[in-house]
């Protein structure tokens, strides 16, 4: 039997309306680190982050006591997403949730998105989540199960590639081996399919996918 990847769960600071959805991502005692104002959204729901990492720009507060802390300059390249990504990274994990990271500002989702794209080069399981939907990336060669429930809408896009080749099983619009698109000039095919059956999948023989899964309708 393999050796259990240890899993990280990094809460960031999307707002949300019942930050109570965290809890879900719990499971089986995660490394809980906090980029910046996730803070407030872990201490909302009770979790204890083993770690703070920020500038502490979207931090209203005082940080807990004796919570071990890794500021970081306002100055600087890395998000305070990707910088907590590299502290889980440090502490061994390969397995990461990074809860809190989408909705909100726009142009933090996408850095999000390119923060999946860092864990997938670095051979890791990742899952971006917000209240009400999930984003990961499927690579070459690799088939992802959905863990959502039948219904869940579900679109799918080549990320950092301009075309992708997949297939899906339990789904409303199976595809066999389809060329999916990032040109304009081409349509859009991948938005909103629907999971029909328990276990359906996503499989990517050509680039890289970047999926969505809208949990609630």
């Amino acid at each position: 039997m393999g050796k259990e990847m240890k899993t990280c769960l990094v809460i960031g600071a999307s707002p949300a309306e019942n930050p109570r959805y965290l809890l879900r991502y719990c499971q089986g005692d995660p490394l809980v680190i906090c980029a910046d104002g996730g803070l407030a959204q872990a201490a909302a729901c009770g979790i204890a982050p083993s770690l703070a990492v920020g500038d502490f720009d979207s931090f209203r507060g005082s940080l807990p006591e004796g919570l071990p802390v890794l500021p970081l300059d306002e100055r600087k390249d890395d998000t305070d997403m990707l910088a907590a990504v590299h502290a889980g990274l440090k502490q061994g994990c390969r397995r990461f949730v990074l809860a809190g990271g989408l909705g909100g500002r726009l142009d933090h989702s996408y850095g999000n998105f390119c923060v999946l794209h860092f864990l997938l080069s670095q051979g890791c399981e990742a899952l971006l989540a917000g209240e009400r939907e999930e984003a990961f990336l499927v690579g070459e060669g690799q088939t992802r199960r959905l863990a959502c429930e039948t219904g869940a809408t579900v679109s799918v896009f080549p990320f950092a590639c301009p075309v992708c080749n997949v297939s899906y099983t339990g789904m409303r619009y199976p595809l066999d081996h389809h060329d999916l698109y990032s040109d304009i000039s081409r349509l859009p095919m991948g938005v909103s399919n629907v999971v029909e059956e328990q276990g359906a999948s996503i499989a990517v023989h050509r680039g890289t996918a970047l999926v969505i899964v809208n949990l609630e309708e």
